[in-house]
């Protein structure tokens, strides 16, 4: 299982995202990050074209690329898995589609979306929103949810206002790892972000 999940920021133009990408692939290490591209806003053509050379980026530095809630795209470029939101594809259905072998995320907020991507087979979950994050609802807190990753059945990522500094916070709360978003993608330098958040997660182990 990964340790850090980046999740690309859907508002940022393709070639300032694919060079997000790569500056953030700078810091990263094998088998320790993935990437899921998210960009909402794009048409199924737009996005095949974009994850192409972003699959290319991951395959250089050993770390898998999953799709946002685009299977159809998944299997068209050939990417390592998809990530379903609210209201995507069925998990069985995207699991038989793809694959035993597949990544698939499923992005939950309480304990019944985690028990429901456990028994449909998902690879892990991402649970949100952990701390203070604009537009996503009252935060869970760190109490909550090591609860809920106490009681879960499949790995969980914890989201939503993450950063550096509570990694090793969330660590001790059961969290397999954790994913962000403008902690990478929002800072001057993506790759050093990497490394800092590499960092905080080893502090703890």
């Amino acid at each position: 299982m990964f340790s850090l999940y980046l999740i690309t920021d859907g508002a940022q133009p393709a070639p300032q995202l694919t060079a997000a990408v790569a500056g953030a692939l700078r810091g990263a290490s094998a088998g320790r990050v993935a990437v899921q591209l998210r960009a909402k806003q794009l048409s199924a053509g737009a996005l095949h074209d974009l994850a192409l050379p972003l699959l290319q980026l991951c395959r250089e530095h050993g770390v898998p690329l999953l799709i946002n809630d685009r299977v159809d795209v998944a299997l068209a470029v050939g990417a390592d898995g998809v990530h379903l939101p609210a209201q995507a594809l069925p998990l069985t259905a995207a699991r038989r589609l793809l694959g035993e072998r597949a990544w698939i995320g499923v992005s939950c907020h309480d304990a019944r979306g985690l028990a429901a991507a456990h028994g449909g087979g998902a690879s892990f979950a991402t649970l949100s929103p952990v701390f203070d994050s604009p537009g996503k609802g009252p935060a869970l807190g760190l109490p909550r949810f090591a609860e809920l990753v106490g009681a879960a059945a499949l790995p969980v990522l914890a989201l939503g206002g993450v950063s550096a500094s509570e990694a090793a916070a969330l660590r001790r709360s059961g969290a397999a790892g954790i994913a962000l978003i403008s902690a990478v993608f929002g800072a001057a330098d993506p790759g050093a972000a990497v490394r800092d958040l590499l960092a905080a997660w080893d502090a703890e182990h």
